[in-house]
């Protein structure tokens, strides 16, 4: 910090004095003030409003993009073991993404945010046909009917991402936003998810209907919306609080609706679900 005259004579020109004594050229009642010697340093002092002599360096800040590039590629070994552990078999998929996933985030690729959008489709798309055709295998393998298959592993799998929405929106206080969030994408996995395809099929193969091998989903479906009650009421009377006793109560709903399903889809209640068809891997 240093004394500023140029400050001092603005202020004057703008203060008249109120003592008939404290006129032009007279120093009695005056605090002299004596100007500090600037320190003879590169940054600028703290609290100091002059900073017409600091220029901003453009090497700086394209040393500082270029280390935030370095830092979000993904060929950069973490530091701690955990992570190289997971690094390794993520590395050939991060890297495929790393090339055909533009990151809008930064300067350069800021315009290539339709293309961002449509390559995470093409991602998403290939990643869950995946996700399906191993659940299938791994079902036929072990002789698990494919609707417990998905109703356990595959919606488990694709409401993860769902599930961290819900976790961050519910940490800043918006709990409002992570119920909407997961009544909303049941809606939509439910009406859409399911009505587009099968439409989509239907117009492929000549407007033929659909079957579906399975009595145990009536069940299912009415113990999924005897839940969705049961989510009301119990929300209700925690007063539209989310807390730990409404996460426990959830959590208990859930383990409940998930050994009624497979009991229904394991004709253990009578006989719902017919045995699965014959392939040439029999």
């Amino acid at each position: 910090m240093y004394f500023n005259p140029k400050i001092e004579k603005w202020m004057h020109s703008k203060v008249t004095p109120c003592h008939n004594k404290l006129r032009s050229g007279e120093k009695e009642g005056l605090v002299q003030y004596e100007r500090v010697p600037k320190p003879e340093t590169n940054e600028t002092a703290v609290g100091s409003t002059d900073c017409s002599d600091k220029e901003i360096d453009t090497d700086e800040v394209k040393a500082a993009d270029d280390n935030d590039d370095k830092d979000a590629s993904p060929f950069s070994m973490p530091q701690s073991v955990w992570k190289r552990i997971l690094w390794v078999p993520s590395l050939p998929i991060m890297s495929l993404m790393f090339i055909t996933v533009p990151d809008c985030r930064k300067e350069r690729w800021k315009k290539c945010y339709m293309v961002t959008f449509f390559m995470s489709l093409v991602w998403i798309s290939g990643f869950s046909y995946l996700l399906v055709w191993m659940i299938t295998v791994i079902g036929f393998t072990l002789n698990i009917p494919d609707t417990i298959m998905g109703i356990t592993f595959l919606a488990a799998g694709v409401s993860v991402p769902d599930a961290i929405v819900s976790l961050l929106v519910a940490r800043e206080g918006l709990g409002d936003m992570a119920v909407s969030n997961a009544v909303g994408s049941n809606v939509f996995d439910i009406l859409l998810c399911l009505g587009f395809p099968w439409f989509l099929m239907s117009v492929v193969h000549g407007m033929e209907t659909i079957p579906v091998y399975s009595e145990g989903l009536t069940y299912s479906s009415i113990t999924l919306l005897s839940n969705v009650v049961i989510l009301l009421i119990v929300t209700h009377v925690n007063g539209w609080k989310l807390d730990k006793k409404l996460g426990v109560i959830l959590m208990i709903l859930y383990v409940i609706f998930m050994v009624l399903a497979s009991l229904y889809e394991l004709n253990i209640f009578g006989y719902f679900h017919p045995p699965t068809c014959k392939s040439k891997y029999d």
